[in-house]
């Protein structure tokens, strides 16, 4: 069997098509909100079962601690009164003994292998203040896909299953969620099992999966096989009157590179002081926030991935939207890649970005921004697609001095 290059993938459960879960994932109405702390070399593992948990469940979060920020700011992990660590301490507590006064109102597990949960653990003192809890003896994993370091060890989504049964019994789903993580195995070890080109079982080996060129490995996949659903989004922030050291939204531009559509929007905060609209006449086009949470809904399309300036941005637009998207990080990819840590004007001048001749492409023009949001959503564009540029052809070139 020849390796392609390339294959459709599902961009909800990140499985290959002829793989996909996502008809077989069930709707789990949890009473107990699980948020999902993921080391961030997990994030990108082809059988991590956080997503699968995270889709299936819906009072759920997934969390990466990218570049161990936890450890400097704990703040991201929200109100942690009323919650509850599932982890395997001397001084926790079986979870299946809790009495109802005493279950969690929030469950936080940790997603990754086993040192790289015990890393997590480690640096963020955050968690160690928490009540732990764990399972009971003698539960057995099923996973047959990742090696496991001992019998009573279980994946991510295993672990959840059990431990919200025995903080709900009474929730419908948790059964048919373990079913969708067995098919999911089952599919895959079908599939291995499948004769190559020799006829002999792919089983009786690992298959090499065809790496991209170094110089592209470090950036997302997204800039390759999903460049005509991405949306490259500029916002601006204010401090938030309601909710002290908080952040909330305050104007937001998009452009959909591949077909050229945009979107622009300032939210109505008279209490605020933030960015200025460049006339009345935008002032008055504000919208509020549910309004701004309708408009984006409308935008969007199934399957879009956000890429944004950084991962503040990306936790912004979920907050505001109440919808949490997949997204890229351009400042991190673009770190990956070159080593460099500067703005994105800094990167713009560095990579001689600008097309030349021309201050501003014609489309964003288009938008009616004021001039620094529409500058910065600008700069984010051609940082998108020199990334892109970059992934399809990796050969080197020399970045200008500076």
């Amino acid at each position: 069997m020849s390796i392609s290059p390339t294959r459709d993938t599902c961009y909800r459960c990140f499985r290959p098509l002829e793989l996909c879960l996502c008809p077989d994932i069930p709707s789990v109405d949890n009473r107990t909100p699980v948020l999902i702390l993921q080391h961030p070399r997990e994030r990108t593992h082809p059988f991590g079962t956080a997503r699968l948990t995270s889709l299936g469940l819906q009072k759920s979060e997934v969390l990466v601690d990218f570049a161990g920020c936890l450890r400097r700011d704990a703040s991201p992990l929200g109100p942690l009164a009323g919650s509850a660590l599932l982890y395997p301490h001397a001084l926790a507590r079986d979870v299946t003994t809790l009495s109802p006064a005493e279950r969690p109102e929030r469950l936080i597990v940790i997603d990754g292998t086993w040192h790289q949960a015990r890393t997590l653990y480690r640096d963020i003192p955050a968690l160690h203040a928490l009540p732990h809890v764990t399972l009971p003896e003698g539960l057995r994993s099923t996973f047959q896909l990742r090696r496991q370091p001992a019998k009573h060890c279980l994946s991510t989504v295993e672990a959840i299953v059990y431990a919200l049964r025995a903080l709900e019994p009474e929730t419908r789903g948790l059964s048919e969620l373990l079913e969708a993580f067995g098919r999911m195995q089952q599919r895959q070890i079908d599939l291995m099992a499948t004769p190559g080109e020799n006829g002999a079982s792919r089983l009786l080996g690992r298959s090499r999966k065809r790496q991209r060129p170094a110089a592209s490995r470090a950036i997302p996949r997204a800039f390759v096989e999903a460049y005509d659903s991405l949306v490259v989004v500029y916002a601006e922030s204010c401090l938030d009157a309601a909710a002290p050291k908080k952040r909330s939204l305050l104007a937001c531009a998009a452009w959909r590179p591949s077909t050229g559509e945009g979107f622009s929007r300032l939210l109505s905060r008279p209490d605020s002081p933030g960015l200025r609209p460049a006339s009345e006449a935008l002032l008055q086009q504000s919208v509020s926030p549910e309004g701004f949470r309708d408009d984006w809904a409308a935008y969007l399309r199934p399957g879009d991935r956000i890429a944004a300036w950084n991962t503040g941005t990306l936790r912004l637009l979920d907050h505001a939207s109440g919808q949490q998207r997949d997204g890229v990080a351009l400042k991190a990819a673009y770190y990956n890649l070159k080593r460099f840590r500067g703005s994105l004007e800094q990167i713009v001048v560095r990579e001689a970005l600008a097309p030349s001749g021309e201050p501003s492409p014609p489309p964003t023009s288009s938008l009616p921004l004021e001039s620094r949001l529409a500058r910065r959503l600008t700069h984010a564009l051609w940082l998108a697609e020199f990334l892109r540029q970059r992934a399809t052809d990796p050969a080197p070139t020399p970045a200008p001095a500076g």
